[in-house]
């Protein structure tokens, strides 16, 4: 169960009130006063650290979030990536994360972790993350990036714990031997990329998928790509005939397919489709990069091709 706390920002103790200096002038020995006098006031209030939000994770207690809906899964051929933190020390750690992809939401939020306590962020899309914890007592920080290639049939992780007066950054994987995931026939994978922000309500998403309707499995490598060059979803896949794996860009912006092939000859072919914003409107669209029988690509895109404009609105004459 998740408890939430209230943390100062900085530090545990709370602010003290300095209280202001009084002074009288006169010119008796005796310290009276003679009439005229003055009096001054100074302080230098520290200020009170605005407070944090912290989910309070108990001692022994594992707490897990998931991030995307790629085809990563903890008993599938292709695992996720796990990125933890753990706190193995006997004083509570309260650390912010924050875990970013391309193309879709990531996870940010502030924890306080008793003594072995652990918090797993499973990352389930094959994608490139930027992952930044901070440490909310001293705000020290570290920093690591997630790739594609963290993600096949091994259980890999990126683990955070404080450590020296900073944040501490260690990593591991069950270091077995992979070969590329296994879509079958006549299976389709589809993950979701991109935030929803779709204009309107009647924009629909834009499909872009890679398909093997040849009668001969084949091995592809691919990267949907921003305009940086980040790659929001990608590796490499054997598809079996008739099978299908693809993405749903639930945001219009412009992203880019680059799909390649080896032939048993060692040729390699490769392919690169980009989609433009523009391409998102009312119409249901997708765009497909088809393996073909010689080793090659084909690309097509798909629409229902409707008017998505506003009505012209009708002359009015006036007398």
């Amino acid at each position: 169960m998740q408890r939430r706390t209230l943390l100062a920002a900085a530090g545990t103790g709370l602010a003290a009130a300095l209280t202001g200096c009084t002074a009288s002038a006169g010119d008796g020995s005796d310290g009276s006063d003679d009439g005229d006098s003055t009096t001054e006031s100074t302080s230098d209030p520290t200020p009170t650290p605005e407070p944090v939000e912290a989910v309070s994770v108990a001692t022994g207690e594992r707490l897990t979030t998931v991030v995307g809906d790629g085809p990563a899964s903890d008993d599938g051929v292709l695992k996720p990536h796990h990125v933890r933190l753990e706190n193995p020390t006997d004083e509570p750690w309260t650390a912010r994360i924050d875990v970013s992809r391309p193309l879709g939401a990531g996870h940010v939020e502030t924890y306080e972790l008793a003594r072995d306590a652990t918090v797993t962020v499973s990352l389930r899309v094959p994608a490139d993350y930027d992952v930044t914890v901070t440490d909310i007592d001293s705000d020290a920080a570290a920093t690591d990036s997630v790739g594609p290639d963290d993600f096949d049939c091994n259980r890999s992780w990126t683990a955070f714990s404080p450590g020296d007066g900073g944040v501490s950054v260690s990593g591991g994987s069950t270091q077995m031997a992979c070969g590329p995931r296994v879509v079958a026939a006549d299976d389709a994978v589809t993950v979701a990329l991109g935030d929803g922000s779709l204009p309107t309500e009647s924009t629909k998403p834009h499909g872009l998928a890679v398909s093997n309707p040849t009668d001969a499995a084949a091995v592809v490598e691919f990267a949907y790509e921003t305009p940086a060059g980040a790659v929001a979803f990608g590796g490499t896949y054997r598809l079996e005939p008739g099978a299908r794996v693809g993405a749903s860009l639930t945001e219009a912006r412009e992203v880019t397919l680059r799909v390649a092939r080896r032939s048993e000859s060692g040729e390699e072919a490769t392919e690169t489709v980009t989609v433009e914003q523009s391409q998102f409107d009312c119409n249901a669209s997708s765009t497909t990069v088809s393996l073909t029988d010689d080793g090659g690509f084909e690309s097509r895109t798909l629409s229902t091709l409707m008017f998505c404009g506003d009505a012209e609105p009708k002359n009015e004459s006036s007398t």
